[in-house]
């Protein structure tokens, strides 16, 4: 590296450290935001689990096999067994929202419409213990 440098040489080198300069501070601010996304989901899900603790509901969380939350509008399920009728289930579809994020009246119409086409059928698992046994024969056609 030469001892002295012109000042169009000083000039450029200071452009270049600015502009890595202002690229860092912009990666920052992304993971910055990455971390705040996650840690507000996580505090969502946490909070959903302690109602749904408290209140006699039983949640079960659908995430991709990394544990990250998959894309659909619906996040999560709360259920319970009827309160006067044992036989009867009680089943909430769940969306979460976390941090800053606010509801919209398009998610609430997906969901909506995902409850009205939630589809519920019957099915029997016997293990007699060496194999299970599913009736009806082919329950998940």
């Amino acid at each position: 590296m030469p001892d002295s440098l012109s000042a169009g040489q000083k000039a450029a080198r200071t452009r270049k450290r600015r502009a890595a300069a202002a690229k860092a501070v912009r990666t920052r601010r992304r993971l910055s935001a990455f971390a705040k996304a996650h840690a507000s989901e996580a505090a969502s899900k946490d909070a959903l689990r302690m109602y749904c603790q408290s209140h006699g509901w039983h949640v079960a969380f659908f995430e991709g096999a990394t544990g990250s939350p998959r894309t659909g509008i619906i996040d999560a399920i709360a259920f319970r067994l009827g309160r006067k009728d044992g036989d009867l289930l009680d089943v909430r579809l769940v969306q979460r929202k976390g941090g800053k994020a606010g509801v919209t009246g398009r998610e609430i119409a997906r969901l909506k419409h995902a409850a009205g086409g939630a589809m519920v059928n019957w099915l029997i698992a016997e293990f007699d213990g060496e194999t299970l046994h599913l009736l009806p024969d082919d329950p998940f056609a």
